[in-house]
């Protein structure tokens, strides 16, 4: 009996449960905006213009942050396809109305500037509109077309415009979206100091043709869209949809240094369900016979081709770009300059001690400066963008190291052990090699039975050299040896070209390293910057994601990486840095021996108008003694067409904080 009451009441157990579930669920936080591109990723100083973020998760936007200065973003529209049935009853309604629209494309009094707002209006008595019409059109081509991969990731679009002020300092900034359900990732944005304009796309909306309505011929007065042959220089904003090849057409007169470079691979850095894992572009130059006079794929070891070419005479040229395997998608962005522009290959050196003077030498195509003379460093280590100037402008930026340790320069002579350069610890030595089976040797001296790290920087800072590194003890034994040191705090390096070897020393602290290419290549481009030292840990820092959405009050988490270098094992504390009133750090430390962390943080009890940033630090501390301090620097984890993940250093670390919204 008992059995048979329990029987009895279990349907009202399962759906006082079921009532629980559909509450919980009911206050569910919906997921975070994700963006997969923004198009076009960049702009000119003083323009103006519409810009598309494409991504997921994107509903009700109302605000878009972006780094540095002067420019400001406004939110026009967001667009999701609807369901098929939906669709279906969009299509059901616009049937209702096909006899009226026949007679406003009938009726040949009305004044063609009237057509449109007619339409419009009779739209509205079915609960349709241009938009909805719109996506129509969109679903149905993108269904029907057999080369189009249809992606959630990136389902969504968000139109927003863009507004940049004169005088906004040219150089890549970082856009973030909000929404109601907080704030999104990352994406790169240019702002370059040339005219720019923007691809014709292969299709475009007109309302009135779609309906099958007569109106005043279309007149594009949009003077950005390219439409006949570039005015040079410029920067063209495009992207590669399935097997498409964009071609341009230019004039050039007879000795023009003309210099292409692409920006792809550098704005999405990777694609998580692409092989390979980027857009890999590819540039050709053709005369209008067809017949090709130059061809790009990278631009040494950056997947980001570059093309130069001397123009032999007068006339008209055609360039093309497409993806390598003739893939495409909206994410498939590019930026192409092109141009008699300036075009920085190699500095010398490649870096100089932090707080000090250097005199550059530039190498490279179109150049006007070719010597910087007492060039001041900035007083904290690390890698920072140099540029040259040319006639027509500022060439690209390449990468020069500032370390605080002293410096020295090789002297040549010594290709041998027995004349190897000495090398005072710590200390950075700039060397190059320079001819065909060119091997540098130094000598060092440390504390005996302790660990020494010997590290290349080249390929890191562009120059071409592929190092290896071997150490030697005092008696000439080789001890130590290294080719490509995978170093995961470089975040968009793919080939880790550049040596590194952390080896303990003999009892007598005496040692030999000797550095070469392992490709036998030399030249005075294959320079080198060879850092010895002996002493603190060297670990890297980063903290994953770099957009946090919290809850006013609440507790927010997120990663912080230790990407230990040369071995150290220990603890690494971390601390909050001049955060405002409500922050608390919760967890205090990296364990020994963990690459990681999960890391909870107390937030304040009030939304923020704006999001916050937020700076952590990270230390290694001896017997109470802070041996070592690092920057934790924000990052996002990406994935390379599902073979590896990459930690890739942003802008910054921002937390959103607003009260939760529940799922759609």
């Amino acid at each position: 009996m008992n059995w048979l009451c329990s029987i009895n009441r279990l349907p009202i157990v399962l759906l006082r449960v079921g009532v629980w579930v559909a509450l919980l669920v009911s206050i569910v936080e919906a997921a975070p905006p994700r963006i997969g591109y923004i198009y076009p990723a960049g702009g000119e100083s003083g323009s103006s213009f519409e810009m598309e973020f494409g991504g997921q998760y994107l509903s009700e936007p109302y605000d878009a942050i972006v780094s540095g200065d002067g420019v400001g973003v406004e939110i026009l529209e967001h667009d999701k396809l609807p369901a098929a049935q939906m669709i279906s009853d969009f299509r059901d309604k616009l049937k209702t109305i096909e006899s009226d629209l026949q007679s406003i494309e009938q009726g040949a009094l009305v004044p063609a500037s009237d057509v449109l707002p007619e339409i419009t209006a009779l739209l509205s008595t079915v609960d349709l509109d241009e938009k909805k019409v719109r996506q129509i059109e969109e679903y149905t081509r993108e269904r029907n077309d057999p080369k189009r991969q249809l992606n959630s990731q990136i389902g969504e679009t968000v139109r927003v415009r863009v507004t940049v002020a004169p005088g906004a300092e040219p150089g890549v900034r970082f856009c973030r979206l909000r929404t109601r359900n907080g704030l999104s990732n990352p994406m790169r944005f240019v702002i370059g100091d040339l005219p720019e304009m923007r691809e014709r796309e292969p299709w475009v909306f007109k309302l009135a043709k779609y309906l099958g309505v007569k109106t005043a011929p279309d007149v594009d007065m949009d003077e950005t869209i390219v439409g006949g042959p570039l005015p040079l220089p410029v920067t063209v904003n495009g992207r590669i949809l399935p097997g498409e090849v964009d071609e341009y057409n230019f004039e050039a007169k007879a000795g023009d240094q003309v210099v292409v470079s692409v920006e792809a691979r550098s704005l999405v850095p990777y694609l998580a369900d692409a092989v390979p894992g980027w857009f890999q572009a590819v540039v050709s130059l053709a005369d209008l016979r067809g017949r090709e006079l130059a061809f790009s794929d990278d631009y040494r070891f950056n997947p980001d081709p570059v093309l130069f070419y001397k123009i032999p005479r007068d006339g008209k040229f055609k360039l093309k770009i497409h993806d390598s395997i003739y893939r495409g998608r909206e994410d498939f962005v590019y930026r192409i300059t092109i141009g008699e522009l300036p075009f920085l290959t190699a500095l010398s050196p490649l870096g100089g001690q932090a707080g000090e003077e250097v005199d550059l030498a530039f190498r490279g195509g179109n150049l006007t400066e070719r010597e910087r003379t007492r060039f001041p460093l900035p007083s904290e280590p690390g890698i920072i963008q140099i540029s040259a100037k040319g006639e027509r402008g500022v060439s690209n930026s390449i990468a020069l190291h500032v370390d605080g340790v002293p410096e020295d320069a090789e002297r040549e002579g010594n290709d041998r052990i027995g004349a190897a350069n000495v090398v005072e610890l710590p200390g950075i030595v700039n060397g190059a090699i320079s001819e065909p089976g060119d091997v540098d040797y130094f000598r060092a001296k440390g504390t005996g039975n302790q660990a020494m790290t010997f590290e290349i920087f080249a390929r890191r800072l562009g120059s071409p050299l592929d190092s290896n590194l071997t150490v030697f003890d005092s008696d000439g034994k080789q001890i130590a040896w290294n080719d490509d040191f995978e170093n995961p705090s470089a975040g968009l390096t793919t080939h880790h070209a550049d040596a590194r070897i952390t080896v303990r020393l003999p009892r007598n602290g005496e040692c030999f390293v000797r550095v070469s290419d392992t490709q036998n290549q030399s030249g005075l481009e294959f320079a080198y910057r060879l850092k010895i030292s002996q002493g603190p840990p060297d670990v890297a820092l980063r903290m994953t994601p770099s957009s946090v959405n919290a809850t006013p009050g609440g507790t927010a988490s997120f990663t912080v990486h230790a990407l230990r270098l040369d071995g150290y094992d220990g603890v690494i504390q971390l601390e909050l840095e001049d955060a405002r009133d409500g922050y608390t750090l919760k967890t205090m430390a990296i364990p020994a021996g963990e690459k990681s962390v999960k890391v909870s943080m107390g937030v304040p009890s009030y939304p923020t108008e704006a999001p916050d940033q937020i700076r952590l630090r990270g230390k290694v501390v001896v017997e109470g003694r802070e041996v070592a301090s690092y920057d934790v620097v924000p990052a996002e984890d990406m994935t390379q067409a599902f073979i590896t993940k990459h930690i890739v250093p942003v802008d910054a670390l921002l937390f959103d904080i607003r009260e939760p919204q529940p799922a759609d």
